[in-house]
């Protein structure tokens, strides 16, 4: 990864990091502050935005310069929280939750010690944040044995990386216990497994008919599919294998019922 590399820091979840985050966060959206007058944060331009797509202020979508998420085929929040190992789970609204995701994306300095935990959405559980990211080479193998162990008990378990400012996209499909396929763009040589579905499919449109970690890296075909990745991003796979939280508002009832949550230390 290239600028996301920048959210690299320590594993550690520290407890009370997460309750002065939150108390700082809380306050902040009680009281917010002044939005600067130009650029992607103004807020003419993110009330735009909220029109354009649809939502409102009180159910924005999930968005983040740098998403990173893990799906579970499951409707029972509490038992992700339980087979994750969260600790220190406060409730949330969904508007606050989706703000605090984009906050963390952005931490530079513990990115990985806070999560949070949507309630159902079209029946998967989703929890975000960096602690997922499989292009973080020093925990793309946990994570990974971590969405496999996930898949032997829900059926399915999914992991996603979707980069807004191009830096690469990366998803695993497991399926009771098995990985399917792995791939992560920045690191085409940790590939498992076989495209299929509308990666598939994209790839053939593409005139790759192998596996996109074969291609010669060299070559004019992989450099111009490495450019726009065919238009094969993490959320085009996670619409067709799960749900793409970005394109997906909170259902009616679940507005206030995300979870914040520190995450467990990974080896």
């Amino acid at each position: 990864m290239r600028s996301s590399t920048q959210l690299v820091g320590s594993s550690t979840a520290f407890g009370g990091r997460l309750r002065l985050r939150w108390l700082l966060y809380s306050a902040a959206v009680q009281q917010p502050p002044q939005m600067p007058s130009d650029g992607l944060r103004s807020a003419n331009a993110y009330a735009s935005t909220m029109r354009a797509m649809g939502t409102s202020d009180a159910a924005p979508l999930i968005r983040a310069c740098w998403l990173s998420w893990l799906a579970i085929e499951t409707v029972d929040q509490a038992e992700v929280v339980k087979a994750l190992g969260l600790t220190e789970v406060q409730e949330t609204s969904w508007a606050e939750g989706v703000a605090l995701i984009d906050e963390v994306a952005h931490d530079g300095e513990e990115p990985f010690s806070t999560v949070v935990v949507t309630p159902p959405m079209q029946g998967w559980t989703l929890v975000v944040g960096p602690y997922f990211g499989l292009p973080h080479t020093q925990q793309t193998a946990h994570v990974t044995n971590l969405c496999r162990d996930l898949s032997a008990v829900f059926g399915k378990a999914q992991l996603f990386f979707h980069s807004e400012q191009n830096d690469g996209e990366a998803w695993l499909i497991a399926e009771g216990g098995r990985i399917l396929r792995r791939w992560i763009s920045e690191y085409p040589e940790l590939a498992m497994g076989e495209p299929f579905g509308v990666e598939r499919r994209l790839l053939d449109a593409y005139g790759i008919t192998g596996k996109p970690e074969d291609l010669d890296p060299d070559s004019d075909l992989a450099g111009d599919w490495a450019a726009t990745w065919g238009d094969c991003w993490a959320t085009t796979v996670a619409e067709e294998s799960s749900i793409d939280p970005t394109s997906a508002a909170a259902g009616t009832g679940s507005i206030s019922s995300m979870l914040v949550a520190a995450a467990p230390t990974f080896e």
